[in-house]
């Protein structure tokens, strides 16, 4: 296997700033041409319904093109310091990145962390998930054909020892991962010099405390839920309802009934098959795990091939082993009623994950009430916890990760500040 770090330290010149920057605008609009071809490979590759895929595509060019908007931060500052003289702030890349990315979003999730490293002046080492190599594969040749120079991202199918291998190398700068909790720990255990960035998952609450339409409510909660077969680390898991307010109950049944699933290609299918066999053996053990613990099927629970049909659990405690404590990756949700919206609060911050929440209400004690006690990396006020905005920093607590990603965020994790002063 050739030596990746070392074609990667070879472009120890990164271009200027400005060359980088249309680099990625190139690249930018070269995808775009490329549209559809690139959501039809991640729909074949991953099962993500087609609709999902093109926005995924979407999504995609923003981080691009946020990403040269957020660069404009790297260009240098400068600071009088009064009779001390006159500074120059600089952000001078790391080195080389070892960006790991996962399936379900194998288009977008690996821009979030290419894109920045490219406008940073990081030479990247690509490991895409095995499950879509087609995607990542026509990522490279239209990156190529935007003028890339060779050796600035390196696609790289490793096996797990190889991964091991280069984090533990002291000429890797930066570790890059998505990906399960086990696995990335386990990187980060392993890390010796790198700056080691991880997105580790979360089983992510939703709080109904005053809801204005809840049948709107309830079907944006089925798709925060289901969408890509709840194959979303932001993914709705856990459902928190006032016990004097059944009839949400009975509106979320109806929403999860309603969602559209099925064949991935259709273009009105929200719910698609999840990713393989053995996640579909994983997800049965889960609902077995409920039901001997006296879980009640609202609705789904029942597969047509790999589809799982949407499905809501009641009757469990919020703090069952399985329900708090686990990430589903799959289309289903836990419902739990409380009495007093504190109580709510708190179950939704009993998790070792740490990633995003949801709350709907209007008062504004609750919000912030919530905001102090949830220890997630975005609380998200009257809607669910699946929606980002690439923007914002994104990452989580406790056992979700450590690090941001986001436009910005991302450009400066992988830059260092470096002053040229000239003194007075």
């Amino acid at each position: 296997m050739p030596d990746l770090l070392a074609t990667a330290l070879a472009l120890a010149d990164p271009l200027p700033l400005g060359e980088r920057r249309g680099l990625l605008l190139r690249w930018a609009d070269h995808l775009e041409r490329q549209r559809e071809a690139l959501a039809q490979r991640i729909t074949v590759a991953t099962g993500k319904p087609i609709r999902l895929s093109r926005s995924e595509v979407d999504r995609g060019l923003v981080t691009i093109r946020g990403t040269v908007d957020a660069s404009e931060r790297l260009a240098p500052r400068m600071v009088s310091l009064d009779a001390s003289g006159t500074a120059e702030v600089h952000h001078v890349p790391l080195g080389p990145v070892l960006a790991v990315t996962p399936f379900n979003f194998p288009f977008n999730l690996a821009l979030h962390k290419l894109a920045p490293a490219i406008a940073a002046g990081c030479p990247v080492i690509w490991k895409p998930s095995p499950q879509a190599p087609a995607v990542a594969e026509m990522a490279m040749e239209l990156l190529a054909s935007a003028g890339a120079p060779a050796g600035l991202v390196q696609l790289a199918h490793l096996g797990n020892d190889q991964v091991a291998a280069m984090v533990q190398d002291e000429r890797l700068a930066v570790l890059s991962f998505t990906g399960s909790q086990t696995v990335g720990h386990h990187l980060q255990k392993l890390a010796t010099r790198a700056k080691v960035l991880l997105e580790l998952g979360g089983n992510a609450a939703v709080i109904l405390h005053q809801l204005n339409d809840p049948l709107a409510v309830a079907r944006q909660i089925a798709l925060g839920a289901c969408a890509h077969a709840g194959q979303v680390c932001i993914s709705v898991q856990r459902i928190f309802v006032p016990v004097d307010q059944p009839e949400w109950i009975v509106a979320l049944v109806e929403a999860f009934r309603s969602l559209p699933s099925g064949d991935p290609s259709d273009d009105t299918t929200l719910n698609g098959p999840v990713i393989s066999d053995a996640a579909k053996e994983r997800i049965n053990v889960l609902l077995a795990r409920y039901a001997a613990q006296g879980g009640r099927t609202l609705c789904g629970g029942t597969w047509n091939g790999r589809v799982l049909a949407p499905t809501l659990i009641g009757n469990l405690p919020a703090i069952a082993p399985g329900v708090y404590d686990t990430e589903a990756f799959a289309p289903l949700a836990t419902i739990h009623e409380y009495g007093d919206v504190d109580g709510a609060i708190h179950l939704a911050e009993l998790t070792p994950f740490g990633l995003q929440c949801g709350l709907f209400t209007t008062d504004e004690s609750v919000i912030r009430k919530a905001f102090a006690a949830i220890n997630v990396g975005t609380l998200v006020i009257n809607d669910v916890p699946t929606r980002r905005d690439d923007r914002l920093p994104y990452g989580g607590m406790k056992n979700s990760g450590i690090g941001r990603e986001g436009t910005l965020d991302t450009v400066l994790e992988y830059t260092q500040p470096k002053v040229l002063w000239r003194a007075g």
